[in-house]
């Protein structure tokens, strides 16, 4: 049984699983450290995912797909911000509006796009191809990492590139300042308006990349409500990790590889109820030990 948790399928599988909510809780990071803890990703994401389909059915073109992924969710993200910044809303009450929002918009443009309700799929839409890397693909330990699409190589650069831009620019060190004291940066003459849209801009880039992952990633396809929950759990990524990149980026894989687990558990009898709710158990565990670790610090401070 620990071969079969621990096995290469499974390790491939967590990282698959694991790339959508590591890119949503990037741009959730950008965002908290911007000030805003923005729990809308799901909404984001889930429009993506629809014009990931939209750009490379229509086009033909799966480099379309996925701008055409990316370009929505950043509309999305500056409504929200027009709302969140200009218009001084609750940041909660805005979050769970926009991912209502986005399933009953994506929901509703099946029908005039696609010409059918629930789901859409069409066998001649081109999908993002698997890359296999030269000398790793035949190591045992390391051909795990080989076999993915590019979105998930590129996941892991916009980790590192994100961890350099926050903590080793002007540009992060201003954006932090947004979070930590924006008054600071107002007594400068800055505009933080504008700090403010470019953080809710990097996190549409990144949900519309988790998007394209889940609808043109593998088979091109796109189903009410794929997100099933993955933007929710970026956020509780971003939470326990106070989001400081590096270990937004491990809570992010953990989730991925439980789940790849849990889906092999199933395969050898365990209830598939009970898989479907691993992830959301461990996403109320990790809320519930970030919020402990919060209150201890908070009485050591005092």
């Amino acid at each position: 049984m620990l071969d079969m948790l621990f096995s290469e399928h499974t390790i491939t599988t967590g990282i698959s699983l694991a790339t959508p909510i590591l890119l949503c809780a990037l741009g959730g990071a950008v965002c908290s450290k911007a000030g805003n803890f923005n729990i809308a990703m799901e909404g984001f994401m889930l429009v993506g995912a629809l014009f990931g389909v939209v750009g490379a059915y229509f086009m033909g073109n799966v480099a379309m797909g996925v701008i055409c992924a990316i370009i929505a969710s950043v509309i999305m993200t500056l409504l929200y911000g027009l709302f969140l910044i200009k218009f001084k809303g609750n940041e909660i009450i805005l979050g769970f509006g926009f991912n209502m929002l986005a399933v009953a918009l994506t929901g509703w443009l099946l029908a005039p796009l696609f010409g059918n309700a629930g789901s859409f799929y069409n066998p001649n839409t081109p999908s993002l191809t698997k890359l296999a890397i030269p000398i790793i693909k035949d190591i045992p330990l390391l051909r795990c990492l080989s076999g993915h699409n590019i979105i998930v190589y590129l996941s892991w650069i916009i980790v590192i590139v994100l961890f350099i831009m926050m903590y080793k620019t002007p540009l992060g060190f201003r954006l932090r300042a947004l979070g930590e004291n924006s008054k600071t940066l107002d007594v400068t003459g800055m505009n933080t308006v504008r700090y403010r849209y470019l953080a809710e801009i990097i996190c549409g880039v990144l949900c519309g990349l988790a998007g394209a992952f889940l609808s043109i990633g593998n088979l091109s396809m796109f189903t009410e409500n794929m997100t099933s929950g993955r933007g929710y759990i970026a956020v509780a990524a971003v939470g326990f990790s106070n989001a400081y990149i590096p270990v937004t980026a491990v809570a992010s894989l953990i989730f991925g590889f439980t789940s790849s687990m849990a889906i092999q558990l199933q395969g050898i009898g365990f209830p598939s109820q009970l898989v479907d709710m691993t992830p959301y158990i461990i996403t109320i565990l990790v809320i519930i030990i970030s919020s402990f670790k919060k209150n201890k610090d908070k009485g050591s401070r005092q």
